[in-house]
Protein backbone atom coordinates (compact mmCIF):
# COMPACT_ATOMS: atom_id res chain seq x y z
CA UNK A 1 0.00 0.00 0.00
CA UNK A 2 2.69 2.40 0.58
CA UNK A 3 4.20 1.37 -2.10
CA UNK A 4 0.95 2.34 -4.46
CA UNK A 5 1.09 5.58 -2.33
CA UNK A 6 4.44 6.69 -3.45
CA UNK A 7 4.20 5.77 -6.75
CA UNK A 8 1.00 7.98 -7.12
CA UNK A 9 2.98 10.88 -5.53
CA UNK A 10 5.48 10.33 -8.18
CA UNK A 11 2.99 10.02 -10.68
CA UNK A 12 1.21 13.41 -10.08
CA UNK A 13 4.45 15.24 -9.60
CA UNK A 14 5.27 14.13 -12.88
CA UNK A 15 2.35 15.49 -14.08
CA UNK A 16 2.45 18.76 -12.94
CA UNK A 17 6.05 18.96 -13.84
CA UNK A 18 4.95 18.56 -17.28
CA UNK A 19 1.56 21.05 -17.11
CA UNK A 20 4.37 23.23 -15.29
CA UNK A 21 6.93 22.59 -18.35
CA UNK A 22 4.18 23.19 -21.10
CA UNK A 23 2.54 26.37 -19.37
CA UNK A 24 6.19 27.31 -19.16
CA UNK A 25 7.00 26.72 -23.42
CA UNK A 26 4.04 27.84 -23.79
CA UNK A 27 4.85 31.27 -22.11
CA UNK A 28 7.97 31.57 -23.78
CA UNK A 29 6.80 31.47 -27.63
CA UNK A 30 4.20 34.49 -26.66
CA UNK A 31 5.45 38.72 -26.17
CA UNK A 32 2.96 39.41 -23.87
CA UNK A 33 0.17 37.52 -21.38
CA UNK A 34 -2.04 39.59 -23.45
CA UNK A 35 -1.60 37.64 -26.79
CA UNK A 36 -1.35 34.14 -25.02
CA UNK A 37 -4.89 35.00 -23.51
CA UNK A 38 -5.81 36.28 -27.18
CA UNK A 39 -4.84 32.76 -28.81
CA UNK A 40 -6.69 30.64 -25.83
CA UNK A 41 -9.12 32.41 -26.27
CA UNK A 42 -9.73 31.62 -29.83
CA UNK A 43 -9.03 27.86 -29.07
CA UNK A 44 -12.49 28.22 -26.45
CA UNK A 45 -14.63 29.69 -29.62
CA UNK A 46 -13.27 27.04 -31.78
CA UNK A 47 -13.34 23.92 -29.14
CA UNK A 48 -17.16 25.82 -28.85
CA UNK A 49 -18.04 25.53 -32.62
CA UNK A 50 -16.57 22.61 -33.15
CA UNK A 51 -19.15 21.06 -30.67
CA UNK A 52 -22.01 22.74 -32.11
CA UNK A 53 -21.28 21.04 -35.38
CA UNK A 54 -21.15 17.48 -33.47
CA UNK A 55 -24.81 18.48 -31.52
CA UNK A 56 -23.08 18.38 -28.30
CA UNK A 57 -24.14 22.13 -27.83
CA UNK A 58 -27.61 23.32 -29.01
CA UNK A 59 -26.95 26.98 -29.58
CA UNK A 60 -24.16 29.40 -30.61
CA UNK A 61 -23.66 33.15 -28.60
CA UNK A 62 -23.37 35.89 -30.36
CA UNK A 63 -19.51 35.51 -30.07
CA UNK A 64 -19.43 32.72 -31.18
CA UNK A 65 -21.21 33.89 -34.58
CA UNK A 66 -18.83 36.64 -35.14
CA UNK A 67 -15.78 34.38 -34.69
CA UNK A 68 -17.37 32.03 -37.57
CA UNK A 69 -18.39 35.10 -39.65
CA UNK A 70 -15.21 37.03 -39.26
CA UNK A 71 -13.33 34.07 -39.76
CA UNK A 72 -14.95 33.03 -43.04
CA UNK A 73 -16.94 35.70 -44.77
CA UNK A 74 -15.89 39.44 -43.57
CA UNK A 75 -13.74 40.59 -45.52
CA UNK A 76 -12.81 38.21 -47.78
CA UNK A 77 -15.04 39.61 -50.57
CA UNK A 78 -16.22 43.17 -49.46
CA UNK A 79 -16.20 45.47 -46.13
CA UNK A 80 -18.51 46.93 -44.00
CA UNK A 81 -19.51 49.55 -46.70
CA UNK A 82 -20.77 47.12 -49.11
CA UNK A 83 -22.23 45.10 -46.92
CA UNK A 84 -24.77 47.98 -45.89
CA UNK A 85 -25.30 48.81 -48.91
CA UNK A 86 -26.06 46.08 -50.90
CA UNK A 87 -29.47 45.46 -52.73
CA UNK A 88 -29.94 41.91 -52.22
CA UNK A 89 -31.89 39.19 -54.52
CA UNK A 90 -35.21 38.51 -52.85
CA UNK A 91 -33.47 35.02 -51.51
CA UNK A 92 -31.68 37.68 -49.35
CA UNK A 93 -28.81 36.47 -47.78
CA UNK A 94 -29.16 32.88 -47.77
CA UNK A 95 -28.36 33.22 -51.86
CA UNK A 96 -25.34 35.14 -50.46
CA UNK A 97 -23.47 32.66 -48.50
CA UNK A 98 -24.72 29.32 -50.21
CA UNK A 99 -22.82 30.77 -53.47
CA UNK A 100 -19.89 31.43 -51.38
CA UNK A 101 -20.28 27.84 -50.21
CA UNK A 102 -20.68 26.49 -53.30
CA UNK A 103 -18.94 28.24 -55.61
CA UNK A 104 -16.29 30.02 -53.63
CA UNK A 105 -15.36 27.12 -51.78
CA UNK A 106 -15.83 29.08 -48.24
CA UNK A 107 -14.96 26.23 -45.44
CA UNK A 108 -18.14 26.43 -42.78
CA UNK A 109 -20.40 23.75 -42.22
CA UNK A 110 -24.30 23.61 -42.56
CA UNK A 111 -25.00 24.76 -39.32
CA UNK A 112 -22.06 27.28 -39.15
CA UNK A 113 -23.79 29.02 -42.17
CA UNK A 114 -27.17 29.02 -41.06
CA UNK A 115 -25.86 30.81 -37.96
CA UNK A 116 -24.38 33.30 -39.83
CA UNK A 117 -26.78 33.72 -41.99
CA UNK A 118 -29.24 34.63 -39.31
CA UNK A 119 -26.33 36.83 -38.07
CA UNK A 120 -26.74 38.49 -41.55
CA UNK A 121 -30.18 38.94 -41.60
CA UNK A 122 -30.27 40.45 -38.28
CA UNK A 123 -28.16 42.69 -39.06
CA UNK A 124 -28.80 44.27 -42.42
CA UNK A 125 -31.76 43.30 -42.88
CA UNK A 126 -33.76 42.42 -46.29
CA UNK A 127 -37.29 40.18 -46.59
CA UNK A 128 -38.97 38.28 -43.79
CA UNK A 129 -39.81 34.93 -44.30
CA UNK A 130 -42.48 32.85 -42.19
CA UNK A 131 -40.58 29.67 -42.99
CA UNK A 132 -37.29 28.04 -41.78
CA UNK A 133 -34.19 27.98 -43.07
CA UNK A 134 -34.47 24.16 -44.37
CA UNK A 135 -37.79 24.89 -46.30
CA UNK A 136 -36.08 28.22 -47.91
CA UNK A 137 -32.93 26.57 -49.09
CA UNK A 138 -35.50 23.79 -50.57
CA UNK A 139 -37.17 26.17 -52.32
CA UNK A 140 -34.01 27.70 -52.94
CA UNK A 141 -32.78 24.83 -54.58
CA UNK A 142 -35.89 24.33 -57.05
CA UNK A 143 -35.62 27.86 -58.70
CA UNK A 144 -31.53 28.57 -58.16
CA UNK A 145 -29.16 27.99 -61.17
CA UNK A 146 -25.38 28.66 -61.33
CA UNK A 147 -22.34 27.78 -63.64
CA UNK A 148 -18.86 27.18 -62.49
CA UNK A 149 -17.36 30.80 -64.28
CA UNK A 150 -16.14 31.64 -67.67
CA UNK A 151 -13.16 33.34 -67.72
CA UNK A 152 -13.44 34.37 -64.03
CA UNK A 153 -17.23 35.64 -64.37
CA UNK A 154 -19.82 33.98 -62.83
CA UNK A 155 -23.60 33.63 -63.12
CA UNK A 156 -26.87 33.10 -60.67
CA UNK A 157 -29.95 32.89 -61.84
CA UNK A 158 -33.02 32.86 -60.05
CA UNK A 159 -36.39 32.01 -62.04
CA UNK A 160 -38.94 34.17 -59.89
CA UNK A 161 -42.29 32.60 -59.38
CA UNK A 162 -45.51 33.21 -56.89
CA UNK A 163 -43.70 30.04 -54.80
CA UNK A 164 -40.21 31.27 -54.19
CA UNK A 165 -41.62 34.77 -53.05
CA UNK A 166 -44.09 32.85 -50.93
CA UNK A 167 -41.00 30.95 -49.62
CA UNK A 168 -39.14 34.56 -48.75
CA UNK A 169 -41.81 36.91 -47.75
CA UNK A 170 -42.00 39.00 -50.55
CA UNK A 171 -45.60 38.39 -52.00
CA UNK A 172 -45.67 42.14 -52.85
CA UNK A 173 -43.41 41.54 -55.72
CA UNK A 174 -45.70 39.49 -57.74
CA UNK A 175 -47.62 41.96 -58.59
CA UNK A 176 -44.57 44.69 -59.36
CA UNK A 177 -42.79 41.80 -61.53
CA UNK A 178 -46.24 41.14 -63.04
CA UNK A 179 -45.57 37.62 -62.75
CA UNK A 180 -49.37 36.79 -64.65
CA UNK A 181 -48.34 37.67 -68.25
CA UNK A 182 -44.31 37.09 -67.83
CA UNK A 183 -41.56 34.68 -67.28
CA UNK A 184 -39.45 36.54 -64.92
CA UNK A 185 -35.55 36.40 -64.15
CA UNK A 186 -33.40 37.58 -61.63
CA UNK A 187 -29.32 37.63 -63.40
CA UNK A 188 -26.51 38.25 -61.73
CA UNK A 189 -22.54 38.25 -62.22
CA UNK A 190 -19.67 38.10 -60.68
CA UNK A 191 -16.25 38.73 -61.07
CA UNK A 192 -13.26 39.01 -57.83
CA UNK A 193 -10.74 40.01 -59.59
CA UNK A 194 -11.15 43.35 -62.20
CA UNK A 195 -14.29 44.80 -63.28
CA UNK A 196 -17.31 43.61 -65.02
CA UNK A 197 -19.06 46.29 -67.04
CA UNK A 198 -22.88 46.14 -68.21
CA UNK A 199 -24.20 44.67 -70.91
CA UNK A 200 -27.17 44.96 -73.00
CA UNK A 201 -29.06 41.86 -71.58
CA UNK A 202 -31.62 41.78 -74.44
CA UNK A 203 -28.34 41.14 -76.86
CA UNK A 204 -27.59 38.28 -74.77
CA UNK A 205 -30.23 36.39 -73.32
CA UNK A 206 -32.82 34.14 -74.76
CA UNK A 207 -35.42 31.65 -73.52
CA UNK A 208 -35.64 28.42 -75.63
CA UNK A 209 -38.25 25.33 -75.22
CA UNK A 210 -38.89 22.52 -77.71
CA UNK A 211 -41.50 25.23 -79.47
CA UNK A 212 -37.93 27.44 -80.49
CA UNK A 213 -36.03 30.35 -78.97
CA UNK A 214 -37.31 33.78 -78.05
CA UNK A 215 -35.57 37.17 -77.37
CA UNK A 216 -36.38 38.80 -73.74
CA UNK A 217 -39.63 41.21 -73.52
CA UNK A 218 -38.23 44.89 -72.99
CA UNK A 219 -37.23 46.41 -71.42
CA UNK A 220 -34.38 44.91 -69.00
CA UNK A 221 -34.27 46.37 -65.61
CA UNK A 222 -30.76 46.60 -63.87
CA UNK A 223 -30.94 46.13 -59.84
CA UNK A 224 -27.81 47.60 -58.66
CA UNK A 225 -24.11 47.52 -59.38
CA UNK A 226 -21.37 47.35 -57.13
CA UNK A 227 -19.30 50.97 -57.11
CA UNK A 228 -16.25 48.57 -57.28
CA UNK A 229 -18.05 46.84 -60.69
CA UNK A 230 -17.50 43.20 -58.89
CA UNK A 231 -20.86 42.50 -59.24
CA UNK A 232 -24.38 43.47 -60.78
CA UNK A 233 -28.14 42.36 -61.21
CA UNK A 234 -30.82 42.78 -63.71
CA UNK A 235 -34.64 41.30 -63.83
CA UNK A 236 -35.07 40.30 -67.87
CA UNK A 237 -38.83 38.77 -68.37
CA UNK A 238 -40.32 36.93 -71.28
CA UNK A 239 -44.04 37.54 -72.68
CA UNK A 240 -46.15 34.22 -71.77
CA UNK A 241 -48.09 34.93 -74.26
CA UNK A 242 -45.67 34.26 -77.09
CA UNK A 243 -45.75 31.19 -79.30
CA UNK A 244 -42.69 29.80 -78.17
CA UNK A 245 -44.03 29.83 -74.26
CA UNK A 246 -47.56 29.14 -74.85
CA UNK A 247 -48.86 26.08 -73.14
CA UNK A 248 -47.44 23.59 -71.17
CA UNK A 249 -44.04 23.63 -70.98
CA UNK A 250 -42.16 20.20 -70.45
CA UNK A 251 -38.80 22.26 -69.76
CA UNK A 252 -37.05 25.43 -70.62
CA UNK A 253 -33.61 26.96 -71.08
CA UNK A 254 -32.53 30.17 -70.44
CA UNK A 255 -29.61 31.19 -72.81
CA UNK A 256 -26.17 33.07 -71.84
CA UNK A 257 -24.16 34.36 -75.06
CA UNK A 258 -20.72 36.07 -75.23
CA UNK A 259 -20.62 37.49 -71.70
CA UNK A 260 -16.63 36.29 -70.54
CA UNK A 261 -16.84 34.37 -73.97
CA UNK A 262 -17.84 32.40 -76.28
CA UNK A 263 -19.61 29.67 -74.92
CA UNK A 264 -22.95 29.89 -74.16
CA UNK A 265 -25.02 29.79 -70.67
CA UNK A 266 -27.87 27.04 -70.38
CA UNK A 267 -29.66 27.19 -67.53
CA UNK A 268 -32.47 24.60 -67.33
CA UNK A 269 -35.65 23.91 -65.43
CA UNK A 270 -37.65 20.90 -65.87
CA UNK A 271 -41.56 21.03 -65.05
CA UNK A 272 -43.58 20.99 -63.40
CA UNK A 273 -41.11 22.65 -60.53
CA UNK A 274 -41.36 20.45 -57.18
CA UNK A 275 -41.70 22.69 -53.71
CA UNK A 276 -42.28 21.93 -50.35
CA UNK A 277 -45.69 21.27 -49.44
CA UNK A 278 -45.80 23.65 -47.02
CA UNK A 279 -45.41 26.08 -49.22
CA UNK A 280 -47.89 25.49 -52.08
CA UNK A 281 -50.50 24.62 -49.43
CA UNK A 282 -50.16 28.62 -47.89
CA UNK A 283 -49.37 29.76 -51.72
CA UNK A 284 -53.36 27.86 -52.87
CA UNK A 285 -54.50 29.47 -49.77
CA UNK A 286 -53.66 32.99 -51.13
Amino acid sequence: MKILKKLLKVAIGVFLLIVLSASALAYSLYSSVDDLRHDARRFALWARIELYNRGYVNELTRDDVLYIYHKSCYRQCHGESAMITAILTPAGWMQVVERMRVKEGVNISGKEAEAVIGYLEERYPATTSAYSYETRKKVHNVVWRNDMGINDIYCDVFYVTPEYLESIGANHLVEEYDLANYHVFITSFTVHEGEIELSDLAKHVFLRTQAGTMKTTPPWKLRFQTADKHHYEAIVRFDKNDPVVAGSLPWFELIIKNIGGPEDRVFKWDFPLVYPPEVLKAHKGM
